[in-house]
């Protein structure tokens, strides 16, 4: 269902938002006080503006109040993301995705009320080092609470055993699906016999899944 969306800051985490969410098929606003940043994304959102977003009455002419969720993306101004993240949730409708620059500023925009708060280089630091310490994790869900939900690549020395030798239950994860081509299977048997190419979503604490991360 196409939703509405305005992002503010059209810095690299802005503009991958804005053209993600265009791409999706959503009416996405882009909002700037930088004219390069504006018209490096103008043809591939439905409205990119230069304009001042720490200006109340500038966010209401330009409609940001009728948002389904705004995404302030303002990163070296401090100053400004937290009046814009105030200001906007100070909007009955939009809902507030905010990124933090630090913990500090973490501690401000949850006190603001921000829906959402992210660390995206925070959070792509840890992608990366993950990514390299275990290869064989496609992607992975932090759930809260120390929980987990990843994708693996099965390897070579799964290839033919079932999922009951495993023994999952005794380890605290939990198969949630197996995925192979265009074949989904959730949730799978115990009997289910991995072949070349099979993907496995898990679920379970991080510990657990790193003890079993030299079985798969």
């Amino acid at each position: 269902m196409k939703r509405t969306f305005t992002v503010i800051g059209l810095g690299a985490f802005g503009s991958t938002v804005a053209r993600e969410l265009a791409r999706l098929g959503n009416d996405v606003l882009g909002i700037d006080l930088d004219p390069e940043h504006v018209n490096a994304i103008a043809d591939d959102i439905t409205q990119a503006v230069v304009a001042d977003a720490r200006n109340e009455d500038t966010l209401r002419d330009l409609g940001v109040h009728d948002s389904d969720a705004v995404v302030v993306a303002i990163g070296e101004d401090l100053e400004a993301n937290i009046l814009v993240t105030l200001t906007v949730k100070n909007m009955p409708k939009p809902e507030v995705w905010a990124k933090a620059l630090n913990h500090n500023h973490h501690r401000i925009l949850h006190k603001l009320g921000a829906d959402h708060i992210v660390h995206p280089e925070h959070e792509m630091g840890l992608r990366l080092a993950h990514a390299m310490m275990y290869p064989e994790v496609l992607d992975y869900i932090s759930l809260g609470h120390d929980l987990f939900t990843v994708e693996v690549r099965a390897s070579e020395k799964l290839v033919g055993q079932t999922i009951a030798a495993l023994g999952l239950d005794g380890r605290g994860v939990q198969m949630l699906m197996v995925k192979h081509q265009r074949e989904i299977l959730t949730p799978p048997a115990n009997d289910y016999i991995f072949r070349v190419g099979d993907q496995l979503v898990m679920v379970g604490t991080l510990d657990n899944l790193r003890n079993l991360s030299p079985y798969l």
